[in-house]
C-alpha cells in the first residue's frame, strides 16, 4: 500500500513537471575547440608581420521539451579564447550567451510554426547559413512557417523584425552589421536524383539617410530594402553529380554602418556557379567548378548611386572561395567581385577523409592601377587547401587543415598595406564532439 502511494506521488510530480505523461524531455551538448596559426589569414600579411596563434572553444548545452502540440528548444553556449580571462579572475566578458530559444507549434501534421531565436540554413548555405565554422555560429530572432506538402515538396516562409530596445516611439535600429527586418520564402522539390530549390529574400537594413539636395548631413531615419532571388539545382548519381545555382540581387543597399550618414545605392548584381563531380573509384571524388560573383568596376563613372557588387548576406561564406577567408567573410563586399575557378579532390578511406582544394581567383571586373592608372591584371592569386578528418569515435572528429595563399600585385592594390611577397598561410587543429547529432563525415566544408 505504501509502495503504491509513493508511485502515485512520483507520477503526479512527473505530470506536474512535464505537463503530460506523453511529453518528452531530451538534453543535448557539444564541444568544439580549434588551435590556429594565422599568417596572412583574411588578407595578405604585412611586411615583417609575425603569425598569430591562439586556441578558441565553444561549449554548447541545451534541452528540448516535446509534447503533442508544441516543442520548446533552448540552448546556451560559452565561447571563448583560451586565456582571455585570468585563471583566478571573475568572468565579466559576457562569454556565455543564448544560442537558441524558441517554440515550435504543431498546427497540423503538415504545418508547423517556429518562433524565437533559431539557426536558419538552406541548401549549401550560400545565402542563409548557420555559420557553424565560427564558434558563436549565426542565429536569428524570427518566425519560420514550415509546410511539408509531401515527402518531396517543402515550403518555408520566414520573417524577422528587430529593434535595439523597447521604445514608446519609432526609433532607429542601431545594431551594426545586422538587418532591421527581413522576409523570405524557400521552396524545395525532390525529383528522383534531382534536388531543386527556390529562394527569395527581402532584406531591410537601417541607415541614416542624407536628404536629397542637402548640403549638410542632416540625418533622417530610413530602411534600405534589397531583394535576392535565386534557383539551385543538384543532381546526384552513383558516378556523377552536378550542381548549378544562380542568384540575382536588386533594390537598395547600404553599408551596415548605422551611425554613418549615407545614401542608398541601387543594386544590379548576380552570383552564378556550376560544378561537376566524378567518382572514378570508390571513395574518390573529383570536382571541377567555377563561381562568379559580380562586382563594380573601378572605372565606372556617373553612377555613384549604383552598385554591381553581389553580397552573399547571411551565408556560411567560409565554405566558399577558399578556407583562408579572403573573400566575403567580413571583407570584399562592395568591391570588384570575384571569379573563382576551383578543383576539389577528396578521398575517403576507413576512418579518414583526405581533401585537396585548389582555387584560382580573378576579379569579375576592372581594377585601376592607382587613381588614374591603366587597368591591372584580373588575377588576384591562388590558394591551396589541405584537409584531413579522422573519425575518432561516434560523435567525435579530429580535423586538421593547412592552407596557403599566393597573392598578386592586383590584390595588393585592393588591400593597401599588405604584401603579396610575404608567405600567407594558415594551419589549424580542431576537435569536434557532437554526440548523436551530426554524423561523420558531415563537416560543413566543401570537400
Amino acid at each position: 500500500m505504501k509502495a503504491k502511494k509513493i508511485k502515485s506521488i512520483a507520477l503526479g510530480l512527473a505530470t506536474l513537471a512535464f505537463g503530460s505523461v506523453n511529453a518528452q524531455m531530451t538534453f543535448n551538448a557539444q564541444y568544439m575547440s580549434r588551435g590556429e596559426m594565422r599568417h596572412g589569414y583574411g588578407t595578405m600579411a604585412t611586411k615583417g608581420m609575425a603569425p598569430g596563434m591562439f586556441i578558441s572553444q565553444r561549449a554548447r548545452v541545451g534541452g528540448m521539451y516535446t509534447s503533442e502540440k508544441f516543442k520548446i528548444n533552448f540552448s546556451v553556449q560559452d565561447v571563448r579564447t583560451w586565456g582571455s580571462v585570468a585563471n583566478s579572475a571573475i568572468d565579466t566578458k559576457s562569454l556565455l550567451s543564448v544560442y537558441e530559444a524558441n517554440v515550435e507549434l504543431f498546427v497540423s501534421k503538415k504545418l508547423t510554426v517556429k518562433i524565437g531565436r533559431q539557426a536558419i540554413a538552406y541548401d549549401d548555405e550560400r545565402i542563409l547559413g548557420g555559420l557553424d565554422w565560427a564558434m558563436q555560429g549565426r542565429r536569428h530572432d524570427a518566425v519560420v512557417i514550415k509546410y511539408q506538402a509531401d515527402s518531396t515538396l517543402t515550403f518555408h516562409a520566414g520573417l524577422a523584425y528587430n529593434q535595439s530596445s523597447e521604445s514608446n516611439k519609432y526609433s532607429q535600429y542601431t545594431v551594426t552589421s545586422n538587418y532591421q527586418n527581413f522576409q523570405y520564402a524557400w521552396v524545395n522539390k525532390l525529383y528522383k536524383k534531382n534536388n531543386f530549390s527556390f529562394l527569395a529574400l527581402n532584406n531591410g537594413v537601417s541607415y541614416y539617410k542624407i536628404p536629397t539636395g542637402s548640403a549638410t548631413t542632416i540625418d533622417s531615419l530610413a530602411v534600405a530594402f534589397s531583394q535576392t532571388i535565386g534557383l539551385r539545382s543538384e543532381y546526384k548519381a552513383e558516378k556523377f553529380n552536378f550542381l548549378a545555382y544562380g542568384y540575382y540581387q536588386m533594390g537598395q543597399v547600404v553599408d551596415n554602418k548605422v551611425l554613418t550618414s549615407q545614401s542608398a545605392k541601387f543594386a544590379n548584381a548576380f552570383d552564378v556557379c556550376a560544378e561537376v563531380g566524378y567518382k572514378p573509384v570508390k571513395g574518390l571524388l573529383i570536382t571541377l567548378g567555377a563561381e562568379i560573383l559580380s562586382g563594380t568596376s573601378q572605372y565606372t563613372s556617373g553612377s555613384a548611386n549604383k552598385t554591381n557588387s553581389f553580397n552573399p548576406l547571411y551565408g556560411t561564406n567560409h565554405r566558399f572561395n577558399g578556407y583562408m577567408d579572403y573573400f566575403y567573410v567580413g571583407n570584399h563586399n562592395a568591391s570588384v567581385g570575384l571569379w573563382d575557378n576551383y578543383l576539389r579532390v577528396s578521398y575517403a578511406k576507413g576512418k579518414s577523409i583526405y581533401s585537396i582544394n585548389g582555387h584560382c581567383f580573378n576579379t569579375a571586373t576592372d581594377v585601376k592601377n592607382g587613381y588614374e592608372g591603366p587597368k591591372m591584371d584580373v588575377n588576384l592569386g591562388s590558394e591551396i587547401d589541405f584537409t584531413h578528418l579522422f573519425n575518432y569515435s561516434d560523435g567525435v572528429t579530429i580535423q586538421t587543415g593547412y592552407s596557403q595563399f599566393f597573392g598578386t600585385s592586383t590584390l595588393q592594390a585592393l588591400r593597401p598595406g599588405t604584401s603579396f611577397k610575404e608567405i600567407n598561410n594558415y594551419f589549424y587543429v580542431m576537435l569536434i564532439v557532437r554526440p548523436g547529432s551530426v554524423k561523420f563525415p558531415k563537416t560543413g566544408l566543401k570537400m
